[in-house]
């Protein structure tokens, strides 16, 4: 009886697995590069190397799976979203023990393809925390590379001590002079972004540091980046930015292949405001929102990306999110009007995106907004 007892439950914990699995939604990463275009931006990066600690303090769970777990999904899904235009190193850089009776060092792994990388990762850490080796390694894989080059640097950055309370795993002298390093050999070419599992004090203060001795870059938490927006908000500062100063003096020396386009020409609609925290649409919204869907009516041939905007309270994740809330809701609203789905992208920027920068009732009203950009 007992026996036929353990089967049953063996068998329910197989169907529930198996549920889990076949309900699981697949990652949908945000166009990077289309984002980024409709905010004038350009690429300024062309390489991703990815650095990933797969040491023995990688194992431990840590809010939903264990860190190391969290470390490969934020790594597959940052390369999903990262845009055709960068080129992403064919392997990875691991840094642990290679092997269970094998010393601390820093390795390469590589598959037919990224995903098939990831794979070959493996599902368990080992060994001291040798980051010193993997930065120092890193440096050694951009070399030959053309142009600007992202190390991605994914770890918990946690100090494991010893009973007598010294940093016995994870050396942080070595590994700000490995960054250092980096910054020599290379000085703007490379920069380095951290990307902390877990919410270490210490570790973040490692991460923060070793930005700062390289020069160049910027730390952040996996936990900001669940969302495939949120990545493709991180993806977009990492990869792009604003054209360089002079650029649009410079191209209007160059005589135009097409003629320019007529001084009517409207690029932009009128923009809605909504209140704090929210996403709902007022009246007044909803009488812009009106001109907007008669305008688009007039124009068929005209798309309109509607960009949700939030002031600077909150948390970066949370304000990407309410953001998007905002354009759904505009776009919500046009489709409701007559206006095609087809012809409207709804984005977020958050609160990357403000009008006006002081710290008051009367600025922030003017960044919570939806804006309509013509295409």
């Amino acid at each position: 009886m007992v026996k036929k007892c353990l089967k049953v439950t063996l068998l329910i914990i197989a169907v529930v697995v198996l549920i889990g699995c076949a309900t699981k939604k697949a990652y949908m990463p945000v166009d990077v590069s289309s984002n980024a275009k409709a905010a004038g931006l350009v690429q300024c990066t062309d390489n991703a190397v990815f650095v990933l600690d797969k040491s023995d303090s990688m194992n431990p769970w840590y809010d939903r799976a264990s860190k190391l777990d969290i470390a490969k999904q934020t790594t597959r899904e940052m390369a999903q979203t990262i845009p055709a235009g960068v080129k992403k190193s064919p392997t990875i850089r691991l840094f642990g023990s290679e092997y269970v009776a094998g010393s601390d060092s820093s390795w390469l792994v590589t598959g037919a393809d990224f995903q098939k990388t990831m794979d070959n990762v493996g599902s368990k850490g080992l060994g001291r925390t040798p980051m010193a080796k993997a930065l120092a390694g890193a440096g050694d894989d951009v070399k030959g590379l053309s142009g600007k080059s992202a190390i991605i640097l994914v770890s918990d950055f946690e100090h494991v001590k010893d009973a007598g309370g010294e940093i016995d795993d994870l050396n942080p002298k070595l590994v700000l002079e490995a960054a250092a390093k980096l910054k020599a050999d290379y000085g703007d070419r490379v920069c380095i972004y951290p990307v902390q599992v877990e919410k270490d004090v210490e570790g973040k203060n490692l991460a923060d540091q070793i930005v700062a001795n390289v020069g160049c870059g910027f730390a952040e938490n996996a936990d900001n980046l669940q969302t495939p927006a949120a990545m493709a908000a991180y993806v977009q500062k990492v990869f792009f930015c604003p054209p360089p100063a002079g650029a649009a003096e410079k191209a209007a020396v160059v005589p135009p292949v097409v003629p320019p386009p007529p001084p009517a020409e409207v690029s932009k609609l009128d923009a809605v405001y909504f209140g704090y925290d929210k996403y709902d649409l007022n009246p007044a919204a909803r009488e812009t929102l009106k001109k907007n869907a008669d305008w688009l009516s007039n124009n068929k041939d005209k798309k309109v990306v509607v960009e949700g905007n939030c002031d600077e309270r909150g948390t970066n994740e949370y304000n990407m999110a309410l953001g998007q809330r905002r354009a759904d809701a505009a776009a919500k609203y046009l489709k409701s009007l007559g206006v095609g789905a087809g012809r409207i992208s709804p984005i977020s920027y958050g609160e990357d995106r403000p009008l006006c920068k002081e710290s008051n009732e009367a600025c922030w009203s003017k960044n919570r907004r939806g804006d309509f950009i013509i295409k």
